[in-house]
């Protein structure tokens, strides 16, 4: 019995033993890592959705404030007030200023754009004056050089572009100085860069003061790029705006993430207040029945073969301007597209 137990003990596992073990150890170590890489993968999906979403709630809210306010005057409707430029010389983007020019935009831009904006996609022109505004409280003989606001909430500074307005009429000049008085702030408007130092009529103490300002939105490379080398592309915005001293504004970055902007405008052709058709930059007939734009955002996060490229059968299908996206990179993207209507043009 001593002998049996001894040899009983002494036996170890066989070869089958053993290549079962460790098939079920490659069997549980495959089915581990297959849980890690699906939820490794769903959190970069979630990751890069999270980005997308960031990126086109900021766009749509920053181009939608100034879409929404583009020809604001102070007034009911940018086409009932007469606009006297008085600046003598004033850049392209200031001395046009009506219903024509509140909204306008380039489709498909070229190469070597001056707005360093990237190729084919568009962008938008919107003018306006600033949401800011003081009230007229002297010198308010059309003879005086100079006209006093109480404070100087809006920021105005020597060069910058004036807008003074009764929603009767308006006068838009550059301010030769800028008093820094705490109460009454003095604006003068002298000729050496006014075609005169006389606005166009004695405004009443209802008139008010603005800021004038326009605003460039745009597509452009970051020159940043993602880990594999793709280059990474943001929303831009330029905005000449009380406090530059009429200088030509900088761009900045404002939303990272937005690959292309593609817009239409939805055009007015029989005068009768509603849109009749949608037509991009290069087709619009006539700017001052534009009523409203529509926006169409291709948005991209920045991590890279989170989803299977074009030519798999798990490719993620983007539609976007009318054609399916190619994925050459395995980066998430989504569509997004909304409308705003134009309020300063309706009736």
């Amino acid at each position: 019995m001593k002998t049996t137990t001894q040899r009983r003990h002494s036996q170890g596992f066989g070869l089958v033993e053993l290549m079962i073990s460790i098939t079920l150890g490659l069997l549980l170590t495959a089915a581990v890592l297959q849980t890690f890489i699906a939820a490794n993968t769903s959190y970069r999906i979630q990751d890069s959705l999270s980005q997308i979403q960031e990126a086109g709630r900021y766009t749509l809210h920053f181009l939608g404030k100034d879409l929404r306010m583009a020809g604001y005057m102070g007034c009911a409707s940018i086409d009932t007030v007469p606009i006297n430029i008085l600046s003598s010389n004033p850049p392209d983007d200031v001395k046009d200023m009506g219903s024509a020019t509140a909204v306008v935009g380039q489709n498909n831009i070229a190469a070597g754009n001056a707005l360093d904006a990237v190729p084919g996609t568009d962008t938008i022109k919107i003018r306006r004056a600033s949401s800011a505004s003081a009230q007229l409280t002297g010198n308010l003989d059309s003879e005086n050089a100079n006209i006093k606001i109480l404070g100087n909430a809006i920021g105005l500074q020597k060069g910058d572009y004036v807008f003074i307005t009764d929603c009767l009429s308006a006068d838009l000049f550059t301010a030769t100085s800028v008093s820094n008085n705490t109460g009454t702030v003095t604006i003068a408007h002298a000729n050496n860069v006014n075609i005169d130092n006389k606005l166009s009529k004695a405004y009443g103490a209802d008139a008010e003061i603005f800021a004038f300002e326009t605003v460039d939105y745009f597509v452009r490379d970051t020159g940043r790029t993602t880990t594999n080398g793709n280059p990474v592309h943001a929303l831009y915005i330029q905005r000449r705006s009380a406090g530059s001293g009429g200088a030509a504004p900088t761009a900045y970055e404002l939303v990272e993430g937005v690959e292309d902007l593609q817009i239409t405008y939805g055009e007015d052709t029989n005068d009768d207040a509603n849109i009749d058709r949608y037509v991009d930059a290069a087709n619009v007939a006539n700017w001052s029945e534009v009523l409203s734009v529509r926006l169409e955002l291709l948005l991209v996060g920045d991590d890279d073969n989170v989803v299977h490229t074009t030519g798999s059968d798990l490719t993620q299908v983007v539609e976007y301007n009318g054609a399916n996206i190619a994925n050459n990179d395995g980066r998430y993207r989504r569509a997004l597209t909304n409308v705003f209507a134009i309020r300063n043009k309706l009736p």
